[in-house]
């Protein structure tokens, strides 16, 4: 039977506090640099997490801080699988690979519940402190990705599938040695100069409808550049009009969307800011 103190609270109570605060920088925390650094940072807290558990004469904090090690360092994994999308089967395997490691670290337990000394978790949490130290400095210093757009010269327009045609491509260059999350910039279209005689139908009575254009990066959700590395992304461009199929608009990079209605059509294609709404019609 556990024997209530304030011993017992306060040690109780910081575990519970500190596996909540891992947990949260794991998993809700919007990291905007590579996941290696988050890895990293995480490490270094639980190796001064495990520097206090061997180091104290307390058994019962040492057993919470273990404790808040295993359920730190499985909720990190997952993470982990999760961001690269390595799939249920590495998932269940690493998993597997985890429960092996604590039973075989049971047996490495002496019997003061310590698996190393005081000495030895100082200098492990003084190399794990120093090395996420290195990776983040090299992180923020290389600066994240880079995102070059490659526009098309002209798009020739056509009915299907949904009359999507190709734009441009949107190079990602990772210049840092370590895993970057592609974030792609937001893109504008819009149909500037006369684009009366494409302009769909309207019903009587109503005002003229007009040509609308419609930007997409096909990226996909929650990838990465690896080090070093290139990934390139197609952007469609859908037009809603009428007789468009076969018809070839050139294609010009504005910093917005031009405001002239006169002079051949031609397809304007500009970056959005960040803080405009995505309401903004192209």
């Amino acid at each position: 039977m556990v024997r209530l103190n304030s011993e017992t609270l306060f040690n109780a109570a910081a575990a519970i506090v500190a596996t909540i605060a891992a947990l949260i920088f794991i998993v809700n925390v919007e990291f905007d640099y590579s996941p290696v650094s988050k890895v990293a940072l995480v490490l270094a807290f639980l190796a001064g997490i495990l520097l206090i558990t061997q180091r104290t004469g307390d058994n019962q904090l040492t057993v919470l801080g273990y404790g808040v090690i295993v359920t730190s360092c499985v909720a990190l994994f997952l993470d982990v699988v999760n961001t690269f999308d390595a799939g249920n089967t590495l998932t269940a395997l690493g998993l597997l690979v985890i429960a092996a490691l604590l039973f075989g670290l049971r047996t490495r337990l002496g019997e003061d519940h310590r698996f190393l000394t005081g000495t030895q978790a100082t200098s492990l949490f003084g190399v794990l402190a120093a090395l996420a130290a290195v990776v983040l400095v090299v992180d923020v210093a290389t600066g994240g990705l880079a995102y070059e757009l490659r526009p098309e010269s002209e798009v020739e327009v056509v009915e299907e599938p949904r009359g999507e045609s190709r734009l441009a491509t949107l190079v990602v260059t990772n210049p840092t040695p370590f895993p970057e999350r592609v974030d792609t910039p937001r893109y504008g279209v819009c149909a500037a100069g006369n684009w009366s005689e494409f302009a769909p139908p309207s019903e009587p009575g109503e005002p003229e409808r007009e040509v609308r254009l419609h930007v997409d990066v096909q990226s996909g959700y929650n990838e990465h550049v690896f080090g070093y590395g290139t990934r390139s992304y197609p952007v469609s461009v859908y037009l809603d009009g009428a007789d468009f199929d076969g018809e070839t608009f050139p294609v010009e990079t504005t910093s917005g969307c031009p405001d002239e209605g006169t002079g051949p059509p031609y397809i304007a294609l500009f970056e959005v800011p960040v803080d405009r709404p995505y309401g903004y019609a192209v």
